[in-house]
């Protein structure tokens, strides 16, 4: 019996086609918002949820003007009200199971848990930034330094996201940090830019996107080197004992056999033993399992 495996083709789990499109394009992941069944935030913020909109969708449609609050104040609290722990509508336990849907067994756990304590402390930075002054009477530190502050405690703990193992399954956890960071630096340079002078936060806002752009087409070609590995086609063809008697008739039959590590599904496909192997019934069988699956996950990349 003659056997020979068969790596399915690369899929679009392109997790990370969505940095640039959602911090440039501002709106990678369109959905058609919560419902009304699960509010997260006040009525006069943008409801992240976590399962419809995470931070770095609500961040995205910010910086596209897609979101009917204008104010940076409005944005802030909202990812301080869904990364806030509640005993109801938890932001991370929803991630976590999109994050399972994902990579299925194969998540850093250990690395997750250390980023949702961290951005504890990135919370308690973004209210002092929400509370922040471009010119502060001298009560309370100004913008300017706030902003300093969280710039450099994204950069000095990105290293739990980034030099992690499995890093696919901590994506939407760079999703989140990366959109928070580039929207602090965004803001800061903006409100530090008059007629009198550009600041030098454009500077570091230019930094931080050629860093996450180039970290996000790793990232992309990593997923979808990863979930290549995990899905597997193996060719089963017919008994040669079989095949030697065809000329009688008989039909012989190959099998087609599908394992997706992640998902643990697996199925098979029977077929007459063709001719040529493009005339086979199950010819594109795992073609055509992996268009399914990437449209199981187009959501990731929706323009």
């Amino acid at each position: 019996m003659k056997v020979s495996k068969v790596t399915v083709g690369a899929g679009a789990l392109l997790l990370l086609a969505a940095l640039a499109t959602v911090l440039l394009q501002a709106d990678a992941y369109v959905t058609e918002g919560p419902s009304p069944q699960y509010i997260t935030s006040f009525p006069d913020e943008p409801d992240i949820d976590g399962i419809l909109i995470t931070v770095g969708i609500a961040v995205g449609r910010w910086f596209a003007g897609a979101l009917p609050y204008p104010g940076l104040s409005a944005i802030i609290n909202a990812i301080i009200n869904a990364w806030e722990p509640k005993p109801e509508d938890d932001y991370w336990s929803h991630v976590h199971t999109q994050v399972e849907e994902l990579c299925g067994t194969f998540i850093n756990e250990h690395n997750i848990q250390q980023v949702e304590i961290y951005k504890n402390d990135l919370m308690s930075l973004l209210k002092q930034y929400e509370r922040s002054q471009v010119d502060p009477d001298g009560s309370y530190p100004d913008k300017n330094t706030i902003a300093d502050a969280l710039s450099t405690s994204i950069i000095t703990n990105r290293y739990l996201i980034e030099a992690a193992e499995l890093p696919v399954s901590m994506g939407l956890h760079f999703m989140d940090i990366s959109s928070v960071h580039i929207m602090v630096l965004k803001d800061a340079a903006e409100s530090y830019t008059s007629e009198a002078g550009v600041s030098r936060w454009w500077v570091d806002l230019a930094n931080e996107l050629d860093h996450y752009s180039t970290y996000g087409r790793w990232l992309q070609g990593e997923t979808i080197r990863w979930r290549d590995t995990n899905i597997e086609c193996y060719f089963d063809e017919a008994d040669q004992s079989c095949l030697d008697f065809e000329w009688t008739g008989i039909d012989c039959y190959d099998e087609y056999t599908i394992r997706d590590h992640v998902s643990n599904y697996e199925e098979d496909c029977d077929q007459v033993h063709p001719d040529s192997p493009e005339d086979g019934s199950c010819h594109r069988f795992c073609d055509l399992y992996q268009m399914e699956v990437n449209r199981g996950y187009c959501w990731l990349a929706e323009p």
